[in-house]
């Protein structure tokens, strides 16, 4: 018996998960970090209101997007690659994923905590459940994997400008239009 050829390109639906998560994912980071430069104030809190609600759509999505990765098979390694950037890029894809889930878990925490869920032009309410949910421990997971999920973002994207530069296909690999 022989084993499964992996398949060359990631399937439509992880390839377009994959490109509706991208903005979501980086407008989120990208709206603490500059939020985190601002002087206490109500730019500072409409910048974080933007974080939270591109942080709630990035849970939303990463739901379906889990779904589908648990139920499809990646594509092998690109030719030319070592055993070693092999391991990196399975770290990395776990931790493109753990990132997320973290983040967004401990977001709704939060939120369940008395504020609700900022969500754009509107604000979530749900009943508060004070003294009922760690907040204070989601908060310091939130700040903590958030402080190194600004740099899993970048190793991803050099990774694939990497592999761009020695010629591999990367990006045809996720092209949901393909």
């Amino acid at each position: 018996m022989s084993a499964a050829v992996a398949p060359a390109y990631y399937s439509r639906s992880a390839s377009l998960l994959h490109w509706v998560s991208v903005p979501a994912i980086t407008g989120s980071v990208a709206c603490v970090l500059y939020a985190q430069q601002l002087p206490k104030g109500p730019d500072k809190g409409a910048w974080m209101y933007r974080h939270k609600s591109l942080g709630l759509l990035s849970g939303m999505v990463l739901v379906p997007r889990l779904a589908v990765k648990l139920g499809s098979k990646a594509p092998g390694m690109l030719a030319g690659s070592s055993a070693v950037e092999g391991v990196l890029a399975k770290v990395s894809h776990y931790a493109l994923y753990a990132f997320p889930a973290v983040m967004a878990s401990t977001g709704v925490v939060m939120g369940l905590n008395g504020a609700g869920l900022p969500f754009f032009t509107t604000t979530l309410k749900v009943p508060a459940v004070k003294g009922q949910l760690p907040a204070k421990q989601a908060f310091w997971l939130h700040q903590n994997f958030g402080y190194y999920m600004k740099f899993a973002i970048p190793l991803h994207v050099g990774a694939a400008g990497a592999h761009a530069a020695r010629g591999h296909a990367i990006f045809a690999r996720i092209n949901p239009f393909r």
